[in-house]
């Protein structure tokens, strides 16, 4: 597909998912990540990020584009989990009475205290950092160690979302999930976003994922 007819279809269906025409900073995000192109996005609390997120996953589908199947979505906090994936179920359900697809998507909750998911089989999961971290270096709290490669092929296989990145741990989650960046990038396409990081952490952000330097 043409960038130009592309960037229509994004437009067209944005607004069919949404009920909103896209913002500028949305409709490139969603061009990028359909064309495999890694992001680090900033954007103000309330500004759509979460719908951003989901858009291209959705849109891949109905156009057959070469796009994980499954969408992984990471954030710091047990309750964004929570409220995050019943957003995303009404968003899923808008979109799926206007195109009916052959088989309902399943959404999931994988949290200490929801742990619903355990191997990551949702089409949508959300999930705490924790839960993802842990199944990337194959130690998952949820299932047995005879599994636990299952969790972690998971998520190579997958679209990968990781929201509120400025709420990480700076000293302990945060730079774990950049070695997991390292690993997966050209593998997984990733979408990183934040409402308040600097223009120098992300700078360090993009260096150390991309030329593996501390």
């Amino acid at each position: 597909m043409k960038a130009d007819q592309l960037h229509f279809y994004i437009c067209k269906n944005f607004e069919n998912l949404t009920a909103f025409s896209p913002r500028k900073f949305q409709q490139e995000t969603i061009y990028k990540i359909l064309n495999h192109q890694d992001i680090l996005l900033r954007a103000p609390t309330g500004s759509g990020k979460t719908e951003t997120a989901i858009a291209p996953f959705l849109f891949a589908k109905l156009l057959n584009f070469d796009f994980p199947n499954k969408l992984i979505y990471v954030v710091p906090l047990r309750t964004l989990a929570n409220s995050l994936r019943e957003r995303a179920k009404a968003l899923v359900e808008r979109w799926s009475k206007v195109y009916q697809p052959t088989r309902r998507l399943v959404i999931t909750l994988q949290t200490g205290e929801n742990p619903e998911d355990p191997r990551f089989e949702g089409d949508i999961v959300f999930c705490t950092i924790d839960q993802m971290l842990s199944s990337f270096l194959n130690i998952p709290y949820s299932v047995g160690r005879g599994s636990a490669n299952v969790n972690a092929g998971a998520i190579f296989a997958s679209y990968l979302v990781f929201d509120e990145l400025h709420l990480l741990d700076p000293n302990r989650s945060f730079t774990t999930l950049i070695k997991v960046l390292q690993q997966v990038k050209g593998i997984s396409p990733f979408l990183l976003m934040s409402a308040t990081l600097t223009d120098e952490l992300a700078d360090q952000i993009i260096k150390e994922i991309y030329d593996g330097t501390d």
